[in-house]
């Protein structure tokens, strides 16, 4: 019987046989625009049915089989910026054979990851890294004595927002075999915004400058004798009148050889550029101008929805998106209440917040650090700032968080998003440490609703607050189990903790909060099942445990078990605050924390990515079986 085509699959007739760097430099250059458009159909087919970032990877295919063909990789190293545009660089690179484990726990990693493979020689996740890390590679190699490797770091105008990259690039030295290629494509998540982006735009306006610069060279270097002198006579002159004319070039200011602004999605042009930036064996920026999205018309109308698509149908019930309601409707009564992302405003529920208040939406870029000093500013100033920003990324500015909201007490709403495991992006987005770090700050309050009334009502309740606020929820909907038990009236008021039943009489008690209590309330259901008393105490306050401690030490009978169970790191996380708190008041009851040991560790076969952190709803059977006596109904079946 003859099989039926799919009517979706793309026609492949190059890239089947790329399976390794060298099948990619075997192809003349001719086929290398039929090649890139085999890999665009292949990738909107793919990331479109399992879910990636599929607007920036369509954007760098001609990028990326150039610099495979012009740079000898994986010698020559090539650091991605963020990371989530490696798709193409995978594919060429020997992993085309197991690229439907994209973004799976235990399958390829949806960012370069230096143990996946000799061509990935720095993790990378987060933005404006790429910079600092090649010069460390190229600094290396200087210092071994190595120079004839080149360090290549690809870099969008999103990531130079950062500061970081603009101390990389302060520090760079010129004569290192190093290239900077600056991919400006206008977006990160969000339009890139600021006075930088700008100015690399208008470095692509004057293309005429850079020709009459180059000509005007020529002619002078052909002149005998006088030639050469005149023309750095005259290249004084130049440099007033293109200050005049054109504005400076950031990057010549700063003493590097600049390439551009070119096409960044025409091979051919891409691949000159690069050679002869390798040629000059020094270190060059390369300037690309390239469309997010190229090949799919939904993508490059908007590439920001496209920038990390998910299969399915999006729902109007996400934690972000009632968020974004409250937000909206608390500026609506004060017009104090506004608004600061990072360059996340799209994927954390503030569009239709920015388009009712556009002058109190401030999108500061890639810059978490100066996101949340700003907003110190904006509290100091009498204002009400609400900085709304990824659990991973909240990390970036710790010191910020410390010194100056913290330690001055502002009345900034850290507004925390992704607080939960990522286990389609792995260790880089794991939003597992802000407990642990935010509670080491005195003053800061630390809320986790796990239902979105509950969110409502925090926000409601801590609107005028006259402190630090932190708020953090994951990215999903609310449980209704939770809900249900925990809320039977609909009464959100008076967080703080919650019970399932009366604990004096249970025979093991399981504590949790955030992304973790559904499977805690899971395993309790499965105790029932088997004729136990659980009980399970929900924690929607982690800023003071003691009272939870006292509490607990006041209702459980001597030898009661306690199952602690966070989705977040072990070491100086509420389960381990809360054990300390217990053990203060009594001794006699058995305490037991279920959480993440080690964030960094990345599963090596398909797996439960909550099983592997042992923090699954078996695991949280077992560990209450542990502490109870035995029982036939012990050798029932585990989910």
């Amino acid at each position: 019987m003859k099989k039926k085509k799919n009517k979706n699959a793309p026609e492949l007739r190059l890239l089947p046989s790329i399976h390794t760097v060298e099948d990619l430099r075997r192809l003349p250059d001719e086929l290398m625009p039929q090649l890139a458009e085999e890999i665009r159909s292949y990738l909107i087919v793919r990331v479109k049915s399992t879910g990636g970032h599929l607007a920036s990877n369509l954007g760098v295919v001609e990028l990326t089989l150039a610099l495979h063909r012009v740079f000898d990789t994986p010698r020559d190293r090539i650091i991605w910026d963020v990371g989530h545009q490696c798709y193409v660089h995978k594919l060429v690179t020997g992993r085309a054979d197991r690229f439907d484990t994209l973004r799976t726990p235990g399958g390829l990693s949806g960012f370069p990851r230096h143990e996946e493979s000799e061509f990935d020689p720095f993790d990378v996740g987060h933005a404006s890294t790429s910079i600092s890390a090649a010069l460390g590679f190229a600094t290396a190699d200087a210092l071994a004595g190595v120079t004839d490797r080149y360090t290549v770091a690809v870099i969008g105008d999103g990531a130079l927002t950062g500061g970081l990259a603009h101390e990389a690039l302060n520090n760079c030295k010129k004569n290192y075999p190093m290239v900077i290629i600056i991919n400006e494509n206008d977006m990160s998540i969000s339009p890139v915004t600021g006075s930088f982006p700008r100015l690399v735009s208008r470095l692509r306006i004057s293309r005429n400058y850079q020709r009459m610069k180059s000509s005007t060279k020529r002619a002078f270097l052909k002149v005998p004798l006088i030639g050469k002198p005149l023309y750095y006579l005259m290249r004084g002159v130049r440099n007033f009148v293109r200050g005049l004319l054109y504005r400076n070039n950031y990057f010549e200011d700063m003493g590097f050889t600049y390439l551009g602004p070119y096409d960044g999605n025409d091979y051919t042009r891409v691949k000159r550029a690069l050679q002869e930036a390798k040629d000059k064996k020094k270190c060059v920026v390369v300037h690309l101008h390239t469309k997010k999205g190229k090949g799919y018309s939904q993508a490059e109308s908007h590439p920001d929805m496209y920038h990390c698509v998910t299969p399915g149908k999006p729902t109007s019930e996400t934690f972000h998106a009632v968020f974004g309601e409250e937000l909206l409707s608390l500026a609506e009564e004060d017009p104090t209440v506004c608004a600061v992302t990072p360059a996340t405003g799209v994927t954390t529920g503030l569009d239709a917040f920015g388009e009712a208040y556009p002058d109190r939406l401030f999108d500061v870029g890639i810059a978490e650090g100066h996101a949340l000093t700003f907003c110190a500013g904006l509290a100091a100033g009498g204002q009400k700032p609400y900085a709304v920003i990824y659990s991973s990324f909240l990390q970036r500015g710790y010191d910020q968080i410390l010194h100056d909201i913290a330690l001055q007490h502002l009345p900034v709403h850290m507004i925390i998003d992704r607080a939960s495991l990522a286990p389609a992006d792995g260790p880089t987005h794991h939003g597992i440490y802000d407990v642990a770090f935010l509670s080491e700050m005195s003053g800061v309050e630390i809320l986790s609703p796990v239902t979105v009334g509950s969110l409502r009502t925090m926000l409601r309740a801590r609107a005028a607050a006259d402190h630090p606020v932190a708020i953090r929820y994951p990215n999903c909907v609310e449980d209704p189990a939770l809900r249900d038990t925990f809320y039977p009236a609909g009464d959100y008021e008076n967080f703080g903790m919650r019970e399932s039943g009366e604990l004096d009489d249970a025979e093991a008690v399981i504590v949790s909060y955030g992304a973790a209590a559904p499977r805690a309330l899971a395993a309790r259901t499965i105790l029932i099942r088997e004729g136990r008393r659980a009980e399970m105490v929900l924690l929607e306050d982690l800023t003071d445990l003691t009272p939870v401690a006292k509490h607990l030490a006041e209702a459980l009978a001597p030898g009661t078990p306690v199952v602690f169970v966070e989705e977040g790191i072990l070491a100086g996380g509420a389960g381990m605050r809360l054990e300390c708190a217990l053990h203060a008041c009594r001794r006699d009851i058995p305490f037991e924390t279920l959480a993440i040991r080690d964030g960094f560790a990345v599963p090596e076969t398909p797996c439960d990515i909550y099983a592997y952190f042992g923090i699954s709803v078996s695991d949280i059977v077992a560990a209450l079986r542990r502490h109870l006596p035995a029982s036939d109904s012990d050798t029932l079946p585990l989910p």
